[in-house]
């Protein structure tokens, strides 16, 4: 990318501008770099799973997700899992499983997310980041969750990924 320029610096992203030659046209570019991220699939027993409704800034409104975030420097991608379900729920897991790796938004941002499966969950206790807006988790049976979903009550598309991945898992 040419003449790229950062436009902003925050605590969570940045925001860069550059130009692009695609086909002999200059395209101008505006890219959110954003650190990789992780999503959790919090199952209990075969057909239970965990959500959270969690207020969120971009739509002014709470949303039904997974437990999910963003890996700090330093931090694996499994470490940060375990501290995200941690925090949002409350809940540790003793079974662990790397499902997926995708782009969130490939058009406009450098968000990679992993997914993972937890399983065997205890619970010990929520932490939630300062910055955190979110509800008590509520545990849902998996046919009400892709209820949810057909009806247009989760939007949300890690969930509604996560969902569809686990009708297609081969649980142990």
């Amino acid at each position: 990318m040419k003449n790229k320029k950062i436009i902003y610096s925050g605590k969570n992203f940045s925001l860069f501008i550059g130009e692009k030659i695609i086909r002999a046209k200059k395209v101008k570019v505006e890219i959110i770099k954003y650190p990789h991220s992780v999503g959790i699939i919090p199952l209990m027993g075969k057909n239970k799973i965990i959500l959270i409704k969690q207020y969120r800034f971009p739509l002014e409104k709470k949303i039904w997700e997974i437990p999910a975030g963003k890996i700090l420097k330093g931090e694996s991608s499994l470490s940060g899992a375990k501290r995200e379900l941690e925090e949002e729920t409350g809940y540790r897991a003793k079974k662990w499983k790397k499902l997926i790796s995708f782009y969130m938004v490939p058009g406009y941002s450098t968000e990679y997310m992993t997914l993972f499966l937890a399983q065997d969950l205890v619970f010990k206790g929520r932490k939630l980041d300062k910055d955190e807006f979110i509800n008590n988790p509520r545990i849902f049976n998996l046919e009400k969750v892709k209820k949810m979903i057909k009806e247009g009550e989760i939007k949300d598309i890690k969930t509604i990924l996560s969902i569809f991945l686990l009708e297609n898992e081969k649980l142990n």
